[in-house]
């Protein structure tokens, strides 16, 4: 009989592709794919339908974002007509606004025929192992981050951005001039930036805050290192978390930018599984420093969550004491939502970084 597979789509597509890759192998064959959009979202769902590989589509859905009653008519009629001896159907509802969630499931379950069974799933990015795929009545995917590829690239274009290599054209204001620079790909540490990166981070822990560290970048390359070692060590006790990838320099830009379009630059980037961690680095010690961290910090979520949408995460790693890093998370805590976006580590962390961020990959993340 086959499956129509319903998704909601919202503002970002990653978490609906995030859905169907999962539920492509769980639910009963052939599965057709039918997207629920609006006029605000319609270029998600031509992203999602050029990235959902393989998927057979059926007549997509536009609705409103808020209307209730023309939620309901617009499904009922695209959906419940002629599906007297037709598939079974199943609505993920992650995407979307909640009125558009609601009146999708509601406005299938008021006329649905006794003979056709619906299944309902959304994902949920806050359980204890993980983000999960949950049904009504159990969970479908504990972790929905395993088995997908750790590809940054086709994360940033499903949010509609693309990655270096390319050429930013901008204005050199000495010069008064445009200057053209190459903007590379997203980099993996040669062998001698792990080098460098190496000393940096061994003399981090063997002289804490006293530490010096001579160029910003030597300290992104410490980060990148004890990032990486965390990492590893979950990966040899855990071998199936071996679906991650780590990035220095990322250059990023939306798609189909001009030469001289904005573009923003990150520091390191973690990628587990589809999620996106962002370490943004800073060595700033003088008047001003905790307003420099904060800047830092509401910079780096709003980035890396337009590059990798709401589960995307910042850590700013900095030379703040312990009594300023606390005040300083007081600053980015969010209620009713995801209380800890952004993570500030400050000198304190600096004995020991690698382990940092293994207690914080393994009990903020999930990921072990």
């Amino acid at each position: 009989m086959g499956t129509q597979l319903i998704l909601t789509v919202g503002t970002n597509a990653l978490p609906v592709w995030v859905a169907w890759y999962h539920l492509k192998d769980i639910l009963e064959q052939p599965i057709t794919v039918r997207f629920v959009y609006t006029a605000d979202t319609e270029s998600q769902k031509d992203l999602l339908e050029t990235h959902c590989a393989g998927a057979t589509f059926g007549q997509h859905i536009r609705t409103s974002p808020g209307a209730l009653g023309t939620v309901r008519q617009n499904v009922k009629d695209a959906i419940l007509q002629g599906l007297e001896d037709g598939p079974h159907l199943h609505v993920h509802y992650t995407g979307g606004t909640k009125v558009m969630g609601v009146e999708t499931v509601s406005a299938i379950e008021s006329e649905l025929p006794r003979n056709i069974r619906m299944d309902t799933t959304y994902l949920d990015p806050r359980g204890n192992a993980g983000p999960r795929i949950m049904s009504r009545h159990r969970i479908l995917r504990a972790d929905a981050r395993q088995g997908v590829d750790a590809d940054l690239e086709h994360i940033a274009r499903l949010n509609g951005f693309e990655l270096g290599d390319f050429t930013h054209e901008h204005w050199d204001y000495d010069d008064r001039r445009y200057v053209q620079k190459n903007r590379s790909a997203p980099a993996i540490l040669d062998d001698k930036q792990q080098q460098i990166g190496e000393q940096v981070l061994n003399n981090m822990s063997t002289h804490g805050h006293h530490a010096i560290i001579r160029a910003s970048k030597y300290f992104e390359y410490a980060a990148y290192i004890a990032f990486q070692k965390a990492l590893t060590r979950i990966e040899t006790r855990s071998p199936d978390r071996n679906n991650y990838a780590i990035f220095n320099n990322v250059y990023v830009r939306q798609t189909g930018a001009n030469i001289r379009d904005p573009i923003f630059e990150l520091d390191v980037v973690g990628v587990l599984g589809y999620q996106v961690v962002l370490v943004t680095c800073t060595l700033f010690s003088g008047r001003g420093m905790q307003k420099t961290i904060k800047m830092k910090g509401m910079e780096g979520i709003e980035r890396v969550q337009q590059l990798g949408g709401d589960e995307a995460k910042v850590i700013v790693l900095c030379k703040a004491h312990q009594d300023a890093v606390q005040n300083l998370e007081k600053e980015f805590y969010r209620p009713g939502s995801d209380s800890t976006p952004v993570k500030v580590w400050g000198t304190a962390e600096w004995t020991d970084l690698p382990s940092k961020f293994e207690r914080y990959l393994r009990n903020t993340l999930h990921w072990r």
